[in-house]
């Protein structure tokens, strides 16, 4: 009798920390939280908000954006590791925090494949080639000419450190043989506003809505987006390189699997919506979607293809 009754009570301790199905079925019976890691006003704000807006007439309880900007993505990341992992807490982050800052650093507070479950990749965007309207240049190799003619330096912002954005600025002056003064910012739009007012003369974040009030020069895609038809790509301008930055939704480790499983059904099916992809597609979000091991495999290729990359640039990355 009593081997009868420890494995009774054993059986009780595995339930108990078991979601039953019934449980995920109804969830979501609250609200639904979703922290944005970077500043709001760019592309993936636009995506995020119209995704929240979907999600809450699907399920019929409120889906809400936070945002939580700050340590280049690890502030909305961090407070979003230390979530109950119930199904109401989850982060929108991109390849940067990610992939490539725990390459520059092993002390970040959370580990990205331990401490988070993937849900879901909401799409990417390929990164623009920023110019402050104030040194009047048109083109990539006007850029080149303007940095001859003022030291062949110019001050050049990021939108956090171990970014693509980081990353592709640092790999296109390289190409272009200039120097730069890297500038950190809360993500594109306070970038923007500074290269507005010639606070600096370059950036390269993710092409989005806000980036079109300054000098767009080039895109760093494979072709030219629809919604910027007259702006070049990269390769175009002579510029052998591509990057995107991709975004997607992770919950706690731990949050119920049924629960992530419908949690990404229905985004999925939203991103399908040729309404959806014709609303992304006009602020340059090309919509991915897949299943959460679509997320994990992506992050694999990422790291094999840009683990030596970062590596190298290491000596260059600025502090936060």
């Amino acid at each position: 009798m009593r081997v009868v009754h420890v494995c009774a009570a054993a059986l009780l301790v595995a339930l108990a920390g078991t979601p039953r199905a019934g449980q995920a079925a109804e969830w979501p019976t609250r609200t639904v939280t979703l922290t944005q890691t970077f500043a709001g006003g760019g592309t993936m704000d636009f995506a995020v908000r119209s995704i929240a807006q979907a999600m809450t007439e699907s399920f019929g309880q409120p889906f809400v954006v936070e945002t939580k900007a700050g340590g280049s993505g690890l502030v909305g990341l961090l407070a979003t590791a230390k979530a109950p992992p119930e199904g109401y807490d989850f982060v929108v982050t991109a390849i940067g925090p990610m992939v490539f800052r725990p390459m520059l650093e092993k002390d970040l507070g959370f580990d990205a494949d331990k401490d988070f479950e993937p849900v879901i990749l909401i799409g990417a965007t390929p990164n623009g080639v920023l110019a402050s309207p104030k040194i009047g240049v048109s083109t990539v190799a006007e850029l080149k000419a303007w940095a001859a003619r003022n030291g062949n330096r110019l001050n050049i912002g990021m939108p956090g450190v171990g970014t693509m954005g980081q990353y592709c600025g640092v790999l296109l002056l390289e190409k272009l043989g200039i120097e730069g003064n890297f500038i950190n910012y809360r993500g594109a739009t306070p970038m923007v506003q500074d290269l507005l007012g010639g606070q600096i003369e370059l950036g390269t974040p993710a092409f989005g809505p806000s980036t079109m009030a300054t000098k767009v020069l080039a895109v760093a895609a494979d072709q030219r987006l629809d919604v910027a038809p007259d702006v070049p790509t990269l390769k175009e301008s002579g510029i052998d390189l591509t990057c995107s930055t991709w975004n997607a939704i992770f919950a706690p480790r731990g949050t119920p699997k049924p629960i992530i499983a419908r949690l990404n059904a229905a985004i999925a099916a939203y991103l399908e919506k040729p309404e959806t992809k014709k609303a992304f597609s006009g602020i340059g979000l090309t919509p991915w979607g897949g299943s959460p091991e679509r997320v994990t495999a992506q992050m694999a290729d990422d790291r094999k293809t840009w683990g030596d990359i970062v590596k190298r640039l290491q000596p260059s990355n600025p502090k936060q």
